[in-house]
This record gives structure tokens, C-alpha cells and sequence, in this order.
């Protein structure tokens, strides 16, 4: 974490209530806790309650985030074995890009 004389980082982003910063263009800070999380539905989980009526934070650790060291402190993020996770890996996806690509064009050299 950068001290006060380290300059920040350039696409870094501070909230002015508490001073916390955090880098990427999907991360979300709660303004009520002021924590920051991987994306917004990560954030969405750790509010419960009625919006209006009782809406409130609660340790997004009780709702199954998983907190992860980033140079600007604490991110807060779903679980890598999270369904959201799980589909094809980067490899499997592009055999199946390269399949799709040969099926389609199989003939254009003829």
C-alpha cells in the first residue's frame, strides 16, 4: 500500500468519505462500510434488508465472499468454486472458436 509520499497509481480511484482508493474499472466501494469488492453483485451480497426500509451492510465474509490482499488494501469477491465461475476454461473456448471457424470454412478452398 502506497504511504502518503507515494504517488498513487494512474487510474486509481479514492473515495473522498474515507480516503480508501482501488484500481479497475469494475470494482464497487460502499459508500455506507466503505468496502471495496471485486464487482457490483459482490457488493450487492453484503446488503441485506429492505431498500428504504432496514437495507444495511453485514461482514461480507457471513455471505460467502472471500477476501483477497491488493495493493490498496482488502478486496472483497465471490469464490472462485462461485457457478458464475465455472463454464468452459480460456483453452476450451478457443478449440471450440477454432472448431466453429474449420466447420464453417471447410469448403472455401475448393
Amino acid at each position: 500500500m502506497p504511504t502518503p509520499n507515494t504517488p498513487l497509481p494512474p487510474n486509481a480511484l479514492r473515495h473522498p468519505k474515507c480516503g480508501n482508493w482501488w484500481t479497475g474499472q469494475t470494482r464497487a466501494h460502499c459508500p455506507a462500510c466503505c468496502r471495496t469488492f471485486s464487482c457490483d453483485s459482490a457488493a450487492d451480497k453484503h446488503r441485506v434488508g429492505r431498500h428504504g426500509i432496514d437495507r444495511h451492510c453485514v461482514d461480507p465474509a457471513t455471505v460467502g465472499l472471500v477476501a483477497v490482499d491488493k495493493p490498496y488494501g482488502v478486496l472483497w469477491q465471490n469464490p472462485g468454486g462461485d457457478p458464475w465461475f465455472n463454464g468452459p476454461s480460456i483453452r476450451e473456448a478457443a478449440a471450440d472458436d477454432r472448431r466453429w471457424w474449420t466447420d464453417k470454412h471447410a469448403g472455401d478452398n475448393q
